[in-house]
């Protein structure tokens, strides 16, 4: 089943630029069971579409703690016809 999850990054190191967003981005996508990746500087969240049966949401915020980034979950759903 594919879920949605929006972090928001609530530490001292920010994304504050398109770089940051990229990185992220490309980080994220490595990561087996992830399928799309938003990242936005303008309002600190980063927003993942996942296969649960793969992946979880913990793994997600651990791989974006070991890009440097602090978050925080702040919403997640399950995507119908996943």
């Amino acid at each position: 089943m594919f879920k949605s999850v929006t972090f928001e990054v609530t530490g001292d190191q920010r994304l504050v630029c398109e770089g940051c967003e990229q990185r992220v981005e490309r980080l994220l996508k490595a990561l087996p069971g992830v399928g799309k990746v938003r990242a936005q500087a303008h309002n600190q969240q980063i927003q993942v579409l996942f296969d649960s049966a793969v992946v979880d949401a913990a793994a997600i915020a651990e791989r974006i703690g070991k890009a440097g980034y602090q978050t925080k979950v702040s919403s997640s759903t399950s995507e119908p016809g996943g």
